[in-house]
């Protein structure tokens, strides 16, 4: 009954609110958003209702934002972890993120997605030494991620450039936004991958 009456509410909403929504968009002006409100919801004090219709207008917002900027990840959500990433201020190299691998149970476990470190401590029955995913701990997962390929051979060379991951396909990378999504829902970004300093290259 409740899948039945949410479908119900949600495409109530979105047919009420298509038109009135082209029109914040085009104009700009927000002020429209409360007269958007009073018109798709018939009554103020049933919240089950407006909590509904609250619902599916960010997924409107967020589908229209999406087509607007093209393919790609989510840009709300990389712009957020991002932003909690860099504002940790700590940073790795590919080095030093390989010491993260979950071989110490003593260290926590990270890996990194498209330049951003996610500590994945809490599932280290996945990405620890016998974990499905073990390859990818300490490491930057981007390319073995899109690629749904996990052995060793989608790894970068630790004193090799980060992985530009040039070359993959639409599909791929709509698999590395996906994965990308996943891990920002469930983990925590702790840092950002750098390149290791020039002069840690020269005495390498």
């Amino acid at each position: 009954m409740w899948k039945g009456y949410i479908k119900y509410m949600v495409e109530s909403a979105v047919a009420a609110s298509n038109e009135q929504l082209a029109r914040v968009y085009a104009s700009s002006h927000w002020a429209h958003t409360r007269h958007v409100f009073q018109s798709i919801v018939p009554d103020p004090n049933n919240y089950t209702h407006l909590a509904l219709v609250g619902i599916a207008l960010f997924f409107i917002i967020r589908i229209a934002v999406s087509v607007a900027r093209g393919p790609g990840t989510d840009y709300f959500i990389m712009d957020k972890v991002r932003r909690q990433a860099v504002a940790t201020k700590r940073t790795f190299t590919p080095r030093e993120l390989s010491e993260f691998n979950g071989k110490d149970e003593s260290t926590p476990v990270y890996l990194a997605i498209r330049g951003i470190v996610y500590d994945v401590s809490k599932s280290r029955h996945m990405y620890g030494p016998q974990g499905p995913y073990c390859n990818f701990a300490g490491r930057d997962a981007s390319r073995g991620l899109a690629l749904s390929a996990f052995d060793e051979s989608v790894l970068t060379d630790l004193d090799a450039p980060i992985d530009p991951l040039e070359g993959l396909e639409k599909s791929e990378q709509a698999s590395l936004d996906e994965w990308i999504e996943f891990f920002s829902g469930k983990y925590t970004p702790i840092g950002i991958l750098v390149e290791p300093p020039v002069e840690s290259k020269k005495d390498q």
